[in-house]
Formats: structure tokens, C-alpha cells, sequence
């Protein structure tokens, strides 16, 4: 008589599970450690596996002894991130405690808590390479009852979003952050006219390369005391919308710190000839720049020319006049993205730019015109590297903009020049076409992208025959915004959620003709989804939301 495991396969080897593991998504990767003791280990005890997870905490509080501090403590899984939302964080040393060595990636979320709890949970966290406190909320920031008598050497990254810096704060993350390479504080204020912080840059002058201050109250002085620290060597800086600096103070600090390479002053004012010619002659290095401009006299001449390492470009056109921004003299093989807003294109000038760049992998066009669009199209037949097309409220295309073949009949009548149709971009994996209000279901009848993952179809004239025929052409899609196109109804849902087997994110927000039954098709469909937002859609009832938040795969949900 056979044994009663005879028939039973030989165990896999570990090596082999984990190159199998490694290929899931992570949706099946949470249900393979339920499903035997050695498939558990497995993953619990391979890192590489692990940083995929991140711990997450969402609408709780956190206590000593507190149920989630209880299983974590018993737990074998040792997590590298952690995200907490909308938290109250009280003493709970245990939790921590069983997080501590592991943890690398920290985010506080709208969460609260007193400066001492926040001292206590960093005192178990020694190889966080990463923090970020954004709109938390302190009781008091007075450090009454704990010694700081420890450091995050490994720490790298400090955001401050959207919260009030107090000074005992800056004090404090100046002992313990001795190696901080980038400082974050975008939309925070902070007290005074921000002494504390520039004795906090002080102290990390010798590893600190990148500062946000975009959204901030940054005044004159605060940043030429900052840009003008002894032996401070600043990569990277952001001053977006921080309006109460000038022009005379961008070029001070161009001046002051030579080693720039990334610079954002967008939204900022609009930049003239003069600050574009002494941006580029004091910052030659520079790798990315995003900025407004005002009427100039020569692009080329008085910035550009010298940008020969840009990689990245984001220019706004604050005078929306036709030929203003005029790249057609740019020549740089370097330049990945372009990222370009309110500009009126003279006719040409787009096809010769493109031809003396063809490396750009992601363009931006957004809310562009053109002197005749056909040059628009007549440029990607030099773009055939590009991944990113971004046409958002790009008004004058139409559904024969994405024609295979297209004839300039009319301005050449006697001339049939082929145009390179952006049907023909093989290698695009993102697509936004929202607001395009002229596109229809004959665009997505032509769209046929074999390694596209996101598509942006927001508010759009379609139809569930369109839907048809995208998910049947560009079957690899992961995130789909249809979000306010009203036209589309339950069937196009169901195609959505059954045959896009990679679904991780659904934009239903306004579809105002889907019910109850596209509820159904996200539950009975949809394995790999993460994110759904199915907001303002009338006909959905209280019952099908409910049953929407049993979900468990989804982490975000907006209903």
C-alpha cells in the first residue's frame, strides 16, 4: 500500500518560487503567502518580495497594546515602507519596536501627534532613508519628556508638506539628520522669516543638494541666505509659485550656486530676454528647467543656445502670441522631455525642432495651437523613440488626426505629402487625449498600441464602440480615465474590467449612464485593481458602494 503522500509533487526549490513570485502581481502575491507555511516563509523572508509590500494604516489610532501592535509583534513580515492616513498616533513602543530595523520608507498622512511621540517613533526607526509628514497635525511641538540622543545617519530624504514647521521642530531634525541630501517643505510655513530653517540648512550644508520650497512664503532674504551658506553646493532647488520673489533674485542665485542643474521657477513671473541669457550663461550645466515666459526677442539666441545638456524643458507662454516660443533653431540630442503649455506654433516650426531633437521619449503639448497641424503630425515621424504623448485640450486635432495615412489636399493641392501618423509610435505606453473635444469613437477605432498601459480619455464624445475597440487593440492597458464621458453605460465597464487583465486604476468619476451592474463587473472581474473612482455617478445605489468597499485589493476607493 502506497503511502498517503505518494502522489504529491516535490516541493520547489526556494530560488525557483521566488523567480516565479517575482512576476506576480501583487494582488496574487498577498494570496500566495495564504496559501502554505513554505510559501509564507518564502516571501516573508525574501526582501525582494517584501519591498513590494508597503504597511498601511488608514483611520485608526495607534496605541500600547492596541490590536494592530499585538499581531505585527507576532508577525514574521518585515516591511521596508510604511504609510499612515488620517492616524492618532499615541505611545505604542511595541509597534514600533517590531517595525524598527526593517523600516526605510516612512509617510505620515493628515495623522497627529505630539512632538515627544514623534522623537519616540524615530528612536526605533535607525535605517530610515526616507520621511515624510504631510498635513500632520501636532498637539505641541515642546519636547518636554524625551532626550534626543540618537541620529538617522541614513536618512536622505525630509518632506514637510503642507504642515507648520515649528523652530523646536527644525532644531530637532538638525541633531538628528547629519547626512540629509534633500529637503522637501513645499506648501508648509514655518515661524518668522525662517531663521531656524537656515540654521538647519547650515548644519546638512555638507550633503545637501536639493531643496522645495515651491508654495512657500520664501522672501528675498531668506533665499540669499540660504543660496550664500559657506561651502553649500545645491543640484536641485524649486521655487514655484513663490510669489514674493523677483527676477533679481533668481539671477542672484544662478550666480551664487554654479552647481544647478535642476531649477523650477514656474509659475513664478514671466521670464524676459535678460533673465533667460544670464540663467544660461551662470548655469551651463543645467540638466532640467521649468519656467514662464513673457515676449522675447530671440529664444535661441538669449537661453537655448547655451542649454546644450537640458534634458528636460517645461516652458510655459505667458504672451500666447504665434511664434513667440520658437524651438526650430534648438539642436540638442540630450533633451528626453518636452513639457510645453500655452504656445501658438508658426507654421514649420515644430517638424525642424523635432528633426534636430528626435531622442525626446515624453512630450507635452498642452493646450497648444498650431498655425496648421499637419506639422504636428509631420513631427513624429521623428519621434519614433517617443513613450509619453501628452495632447491634453489640444483643440484643433480631430478624429483624421489619427488617420493611418493623411494627405495635405488642402495648403499643397498639389502635393501629396504622407504624414507619419501617431498611430505608427510603437513603442508609447502613455496616451492623453482628454478634452480633445473633436475625438470621437472613430479615434479609438485607429488607435492600435501594442505596449500602451495608460490611456486618458477624459471627457470625450465615446461610446461603448469605441471602448470595444480599445480594449481589443491595446490590450496591455493598466490605467484607463474615462471620467465624464457620459455617453458610456455598463457594457463598456464589463469590457474594461473583463478583457483589460491588467487593470490596476479605473477613472469612472462622472459617467453618469453606468449602474449597479458595472459595480458587479469590477467585483467579479477585476483581480489586479488598486485604485477606482466611481464619484458623481447617480445611478449607483448605497447598497453596490458598500458592497464596492468589502474589496479588499483596493486601496484607494472614491465612491
Amino acid at each position: 500500500m502506497e503511502p498517503p503522500n505518494a502522489h504529491q509533487l516535490p516541493r520547489l526549490p526556494t530560488e525557483i518560487l521566488v523567480t516565479i513570485f517575482q512576476h506576480l502581481p501583487m494582488s496574487d502575491l498577498a494570496q500566495v503567502r495564504l496559501t502554505c507555511r513554505h510559501w509564507y516563509d518564502t516571501v516573508c523572508y525574501t526582501s525582494s518580495l517584501m519591498d513590494r509590500f508597503v504597511l498601511s494604516f488608514k483611520s485608526c489610532r495607534l496605541y500600547e497594546g492596541c490590536e494592530r501592535s499585538r499581531v505585527l509583534s507576532k508577525s514574521k513580515s518585515s516591511y521596508a515602507k510604511a504609510t499612515l492616513k488620517a492616524v492618532a498616533i499615541e505611545e505604542s513602543n511595541t509597534l514600533w519596536r517590531s517595525l524598527g530595523d526593517n523600516l526605510h520608507d516612512l509617510t505620515l498622512n493628515d495623522c497627529s501627534l505630539s512632538g515627544d511621540t514623534l522623537i519616540r517613533l524615530l528612536k526605533f526607526t535607525p535605517n530610515l532613508r526616507y520621511l515624510a509628514l504631510k498635513t500632520t497635525k501636532f498637539e505641541d511641538f515642546h519636547i518636554q519628556d524625551v532626550v534626543v540622543d540618537f541620529k538617522l545617519e541614513k536618512l536622505e530624504t525630509l518632506t514637510l508638506r503642507s504642515i507648520f514647521v515649528y523652530d523646536e521642530c527644525f532644531d530637532m531634525f538638525k541633531k538628528i539628520c547629519p547626512r540629509l541630501k534633500v529637503l522637501k517643505l513645499n506648501y508648509s510655513s514655518f515661524e518668522g522669516w525662517g531663521e531656524k530653517l537656515v540654521q538647519f540648512v547650515q548644519a546638512v550644508r555638507s550633503t545637501l543638494e536639493g531643496i522645495n520650497l515651491s508654495y512657500t512664503k520664501v522672501s528675498a532674504t531668506l533665499l540669499q541666505k540660504i543660496s550664500t551658506i559657506e561651502r553649500l553646493k545645491l543640484k536641485k532647488i524649486s521655487l514655484k509659485s513663490s510669489y514674493d520673489l523677483k527676477q533679481r533674485d533668481i539671477i542672484q542665485l544662478s550666480r551664487v550656486q554654479p552647481t544647478i542643474v535642476h531649477l523650477n521657477i514656474d509659475n513664478l513671473f514671466p521670464a524676459d530676454d535678460q533673465i533667460l541669457s544670464e540663467i544660461s550663461r551662470n548655469l551651463p550645466n543645467m540638466k532640467r528647467i521649468k519656467l514662464h515666459i513673457c515676449r522675447v526677442h530671440n529664444l535661441h539666441q538669449s537661453f537655448l543656445r547655451n542649454m546644450q545638456r537640458l534634458e528636460y524643458l517645461k516652458i510655459t507662454d505667458a504672451t500666447h502670441v504665434a511664434g513667440n516660443l520658437d524651438l526650430s533653431s534648438y539642436e540638442n540630442s540630450n533633451l528626453e522631455k518636452l513639457y510645453v503649455s500655452a504656445a501658438t506654433f508658426s507654421r514649420n516650426t515644430l517638424p525642424r525642432f523635432f528633426e534636430k531633437s528626435p531622442n525626446i521619449r515624453s512630450l507635452t503639448l498642452y493646450q497648444c495651437s498650431y498655425e496648421n497641424i499637419h506639422d504636428l503630425q509631420l513631427s513624429f515621424a521623428h519621434l519614433k523613440s517617443l513613450e509619453y504623448l501628452n495632447l491634453q485640450r489640444t483643440f484643433d486635432i480631430d478624429d483624421s488626426f489619427f488617420s493611418r495615412t493623411v494627405f495635405d489636399s488642402v495648403n499643397m493641392p498639389f502635393e501629396r505629402i504622407r504624414f507619419f501618423a501617431v498611430t505608427n509610435l510603437t513603442k508609447l505606453c502613455y496616451l492623453n487625449l482628454s478634452r480633445c473635444r473633436d475625438l470621437s469613437d472613430e479615434t479609438l477605432m485607429a488607435l492600435s498600441f501594442s505596449r500602451l498601459k495608460k490611456i486618458d480619455l477624459r471627457g470625450l464624445n465615446i461610446t461603448d464602440f469605441g471602448i470595444r475597440a480599445l480594449v481589443r487593440q491595446c490590450s496591455k492597458l493598466e490605467y484607463v480615465h474615462v471620467d465624464a464621458c457620459k455617453r458610456i453605460s455598463d457594457s463598456a465597464v464589463l469590457m474594461l474590467c473583463r478583457d483589460l487583465k491588467r487593470l490596476k486604476l479605473l477613472n469612472l468619476d462622472g459617467c453618469r449612464a453606468i449602474t449597479d451592474s458595472s459595480v458587479d463587473h469590477v467585483i467579479n472581474h477585476c483581480r489586479t485593481l488598486v485604485w477606482l473612482n466611481m464619484m458623481n455617478c447617480p445611478q449607483l445605489t448605497d447598497a453596490a458602494k458598500q458592497r464596492l468597499e468589502s474589496m479588499r485589493s483596493i486601496r484607494s476607493l472614491y465612491v
